[in-house]
């Protein structure tokens, strides 16, 4: 029995297989080390060999050995315990999860889930549009901004929560994101200072950017942005804008009470200050407060989308502008865009809008969500998240020494994307989270799955946290 055979007597069972076509020795026994752990050989927390018996099982210099155990450290592949060895931090957990042996799990992307009910009445209302001869200009171009049928019917749909809001205030987009563009690209002719949450959704940087806005972060609180902050903001700078979702917040979750958007109106007011209101979760979240547009119409452009609470595949979007005058200039920003959103979606939407099934289809959806959000408390119930259940993220904040930056670097080597508070940041983030989009995974099973690797990583991969990233 060599000295490889007795430690494996102790309880070690891994021998590196080495390959041929490495540049180097120490190069073979590194690939060795990644592969097993790709392949699920190696799981997370097993502990490796001695390097001394790695070196007499392989004929090699200890030397060798030791520059690849380095290199594997380096990058928090494995980590070292004084007097206990080393161990693997980064390689299959229990759910065999492997960015290197199977394609990664995206729960970065906000969907919602995929229910089999909505998707075969998608299917059947497509396949109604299409055969029905009165709706034969679904396939032909259409006014920019909806008919007047699909415009009514959002006007429908909106003033469910809005109040009465007459359709020639209503504008179709392809989508929330291009009626987010849209609305800041007429808005900022005027004024390009955007004031946002320290934590907003990713999709406002990326047209802040894109049209060269400026953002100022307000501080935030367990009922979204603090008023005193907006406040001493607009006293300190011409803020044009204030993007805000204060129903399920995107990140944080967070709605905010009556009281607290009463608030934000009246400064907004004072201070001649434009509110853009993202609203695609209203129709998920029990009893949510009226939306801002509702308290002030001639304030707040207010969009809504489908792809919340029926299915992404719809892209549209519903705006509802302060007035007509400002829906049609919304529209004009939107021809040389888009041209119009989609007429045979559009038309899709209106009959789920006129026959009721919108809102059973958003009832299956917060459903599931619900059974998600479960899955996640429970193997997150000793760890500090936001959530609002019916909806399809949750917000983790990290533990010391975590930084989001290390952790979803950690969770991505095992297949499993999520978003650190960097993304949603405009400076460095005064708080280590992550996002988790609970609706994006195809199953609850596959859910579990990848929720037991981030587990597994903030709880074993710790030793890892604070290594550098370069």
């Amino acid at each position: 029995m060599n000295i490889l055979d007795d430690y494996k007597a102790g309880g070690a069972n891994w021998t590196p297989r080495l390959e041929k076509g490495a540049s180097s020795k120490h190069q073979a026994i590194f690939e060795a080390l990644v592969a097993d752990i790709a392949s699920g050989r190696l799981r997370l927390g097993d502990r490796l060999p001695p390097q001394r018996a790695v070196a007499a099982a392989l004929g090699v210099d200890l030397t060798t050995v030791t520059k690849a155990y380095s290199r594997a450290r380096s990058e928090g592949i494995i980590e070292a315990s004084t007097g206990r060895g080393s161990f693997v931090a980064v390689g299959s957990v229990e759910n065999r999860v492997s960015a290197s042996s199977v394609a990664p799990l995206d729960l970065s992307r906000n969907s919602p889930p995929r229910c089999k009910a909505v998707d075969t009445a998608f299917s059947r209302e497509l396949d109604h549009a299409l055969s029905t001869q009165d709706d034969t200009d679904v396939l032909n171009y259409q006014d920019t901004g909806g008919n007047w049928t699909n415009r009514t019917a959002g006007a429908t749909w909106l003033s469910r929560r809005l109040g009465f809001c007459p359709p020639d205030r209503v504008v179709l987009t392809s989508g929330a994101q291009s009626a987010l563009f849209a609305v800041c690209h007429l808005l900022s002719r005027k004024n390009r200072h955007v004031a946002v949450g320290q934590f907003s959704y990713p999709g406002i940087h990326t047209v802040a950017f894109q049209q060269g806005l400026q953002l100022i972060p307000l501080a935030m609180d367990g009922h979204g942005i603090a008023p005193d902050a907006f406040a001493e903001a607009c006293d300190r700078t011409e803020i044009g804008m204030l993007y805000i979702t204060p129903t399920a917040d995107n990140p944080t979750t967070t709605t905010m009470p009556s009281e607290r958007r009463e608030e934000i109106i009246q400064i907004a007011r004072r201070h001649g200050v434009s509110i853009i209101e993202d609203d695609p979760y209203h129709d998920l979240v029990t009893n949510p407060p009226p939306p801002i547009a509702a308290h002030a119409p001639d304030l707040a452009w207010h969009i809504a989308t489908l792809s919340k609470c029926t299915s992404p595949s719809l892209r549209l979007g519903y705006v509802a502008a302060p007035n007509a005058e400002s829906s049609a200039q919304i529209a004009a920003t939107l021809q040389a865009m888009t041209m119009m959103a989609s007429p045979l979606f559009a038309a899709v939407a209106s009959r789920w809008i006129y026959s009721g099934y919108h809102q059973e289809a958003a009832l299956l959806i917060a459903e599931e969500n619900v059974r998600r959000q479960t899955i996640a408390a429970n193997l997150f119930q000793d760890c500090e998240f936001e959530a609002d259940r019916r909806t399809p993220h949750m917000w983790l904040r990290l533990p010391a020494p975590w930084r989001a930056n290390d952790f979803v670097h950690q969770c991505e080597r095992l297949g499993v994307i999520v978003l650190g508070s960097p993304s949603f940041s405009v400076n460095s983030p005064i708080s280590e989270a992550v996002r988790i989009s609970v609706g994006a995974a195809p199953s609850q099973k596959a859910l579990e799955d990848a929720l037991n690797t981030l587990r597994a990583v903030l709880t074993k991969g710790h030793l890892t946290a604070n290594r550098a990233m370069v």
